[in-house]
């Protein structure tokens, strides 16, 4: 993906998870601001509420304006720019065991071990 950028800032975030499902709210406040990029080993979802991004990911780019749900296969790397100050996306999904689809994590996971089981792999390099 020779168009990744390095982050500009990242955005401001809060983080919840309620029953398995894991929410991280993402607020870019400038245009430019880009989150480093990343990929699961699953399927997921983004809720793009307010504002407007760029995707760059394995198979290309594309522009999504507010409101609008982006569907990433698992596998594909992706990063996001906002195009719009005030510009806010959530990430959403279940939490998996490793890369089990069907093997959702038990309801009393904490956020550390939420984050070593998805697996998050970086796109940009320091």
């Amino acid at each position: 993906m020779s168009n990744l950028k390095k982050p500009v800032s990242n955005p401001i975030t809060d983080l919840q998870i309620v029953d398995n499902v894991f929410v991280k709210l993402h607020h870019f406040l400038n245009v430019g601001d880009t989150h480093d990029g990343h990929s699961h080993a699953f399927d997921h979802i983004t809720l793009l509420a307010n504002g407007s991004v760029k995707m760059v990911h394995d198979n290309g780019e594309a522009e999504y304006k507010a409101p609008h749900l982006i569907v990433t296969p698992k596998g594909i790397k992706h990063q996001f720019t906002a195009l719009e100050p005030k510009t806010v996306f959530c990430c959403i999904h279940a939490i998996r065991e490793k890369d089990e689809l069907d093997g959702v994590a038990r309801p009393d996971i904490t956020i550390e071990e939420a984050w070593e089981l998805m697996g998050t792999v970086p796109l940009v390099k320091e």
